[in-house]
């Protein structure tokens, strides 16, 4: 395909099989990724790969995790919010938890940025393979103790939960954008 029109096909599916993705199809995404620019090679991604029972300990960690942070929640409420992100891991085959580390070499930004066009060759690179990807955040991704859990470091952060598996159906997901020239003023 195009690159321009893998660009415009690309959506967020989150409805997936069960069925595992092979374990080269997931290092061709990290190895795509690895390719997006970053200013003085500061190269500042890193990929965590669940699959198989590494997810159902991930839901199980993200519920302890959540069940300190409902305390001023009903007990009816924490019980919702603590088993949906028990849960959560189990959306898909595959999650690729991908993360910034900034360097300090260059502004934090950049890095962000670079961590973002990465995760771009990712999705865009899952889209030409066939599979469907969604990516997820939420509070969890913010908590330190998460972060300990999937050996990161401190000043990391994570960009996003990136659930990918092969679509259950087919989507037609028509996509418009307001055009960039509405968005655009030139200097000539």
């Amino acid at each position: 395909m195009e690159i321009s029109e893998l660009i415009k096909a690309r959506r967020s599916i989150g409805a997936v099989e069960d069925t595992p993705v092979p374990d080269d199809v997931i290092q061709a995404l990290l190895d795509a990724a690895t390719w997006a620019p970053n200013h003085k090679k500061t190269e500042p991604w890193k990929f965590r790969v669940v699959t198989g029972v590494g997810r159902e300990k991930l839901g199980e960690e993200m519920a302890r995790i959540t069940a300190a942070n409902t305390k001023d929640l009903s007990e009816e409420d924490a019980a919702k919010k603590i088993e949906k992100v028990r849960k959560g891991p189990l959306r898909a085959p595959v999650i690729i938890v991908m993360a910034v580390s900034p360097s300090g070499k260059v502004p934090e930004i950049e890095e962000i940025v670079a961590s973002g066009c990465a995760l771009q060759n990712l999705l865009l690179t899952a889209t030409d393979k066939g599979l469907a990807t969604i990516v997820r955040t939420g509070d969890i991704a913010h908590e330190p103790e998460l972060k300990a859990y999937l050996q990161l470091e401190d000043n990391d952060k994570i960009v996003g939960f990136v659930y990918v598996g092969y679509p259950k159906k087919s989507f037609e997901i028509n996509g418009s954008r307001i055009p960039s020239e509405e968005k655009t003023i030139w200097f000539k």
